[in-house]
């Protein structure tokens, strides 16, 4: 049985520390949370790409973004 849904993507949302029900409303609008981290403003989790214009809605979010992979060469790589 294949899904009409696209699949979630990874986001990362930031948010004004000093608003309480932020996390709750993200998990409204249709977030799965993965990790909360209040004192730096940052919320990681997924959620579907229709869901993006949802989750910016939510009071006291200030931005989300698809999250990106990051990678270092090793030390003895060749620069570029």
């Amino acid at each position: 049985m294949t899904s009409d849904q696209p699949p979630a993507i990874d986001v990362v949302v930031t948010i004004d520390p000093d608003a309480v029900s932020v996390v709750t409303g993200l998990r409204e609008a249709g977030m799965q949370v993965r990790e909360t981290l209040t004192s730096a403003g940052v919320v990681t989790g997924s959620a579907a790409p229709d869901a993006l214009a949802a989750l910016r809605a939510v009071d006291g979010v200030q931005a989300v973004e698809p999250s990106r992979d990051v990678s270092i060469p090793p030390p003895e790589a060749p620069l570029q």
